[in-house]
C-alpha cells in the first residue's frame, strides 16, 4: 500500500534520487541528439512524475543542458 500512497502525492526527491534523474536527463540529451527540442520537452516533463516541482525540474533540464554546452 505504499507505494499507491507514494503515488498519489510525491515527495520531493533525495540527493541520490535527483543525481540518478540528472544522469537520466543527460542520457536522454545523448540518445536524442538529433532532436534536441523533443529531448527537452521529455526530461521537463518526466522529473515532475518524480516528484521535483515544475520550476526545479526546468531548473534542472536547463543546467543539465548548459553543462553539455
Amino acid at each position: 500500500m505504499g507505494w499507491l500512497r507514494r503515488w498519489r502525492r510525491p515527495s520531493s526527491p533525495g540527493d541520490e534520487e535527483r543525481r540518478a534523474l540528472e544522469g537520466w536527463v543527460r542520457l536522454r540529451f545523448e540518445l536524442a541528439a538529433s532532436d534536441p527540442m523533443i529531448a527537452i520537452i521529455g526530461a521537463v516533463a518526466r522529473l515532475p512524475d518524480a516528484g521535483m516541482t515544475a520550476d526545479a525540474a526546468t531548473d534542472t533540464v536547463l543546467r543539465v543542458l548548459q553543462e553539455g554546452e
